[in-house]
């Protein structure tokens, strides 16, 4: 078993001791891994997220959204606005 499998294991065991603790009786074990597992996970737009802040932290400014509107407008056969 590797070392990230270990301590996701440990960390869902100490999630669920958590809610043992506060008694959540209402909580089924399915309910409890479903929070578990949004708690602790990463949507793929959050990598692409982290990339453009640091972009933005090595001074990159982007492009402007004109640029962005016209592309766009033109990638989806939407007429420009007059």
């Amino acid at each position: 078993m590797s070392s990230q499998v270990q301590e996701e294991l440990r960390s869902f065991h100490e999630f669920i001791g958590q809610k043992l603790q506060q008694s959540d009786a209402s909580l089924s074990p399915e309910d409890a891994l479903d929070e578990w597992r949004f708690l602790h996970s990463e949507p793929d737009g959050y990598e692409a997220i982290k990339e453009a802040l640091a972009a933005m932290d090595a001074g990159d400014t982007g492009r402007p959204f004109e640029e962005f509107a016209a592309e766009f407008r033109r990638k989806h056969h939407i007429p420009a606005q007059p």
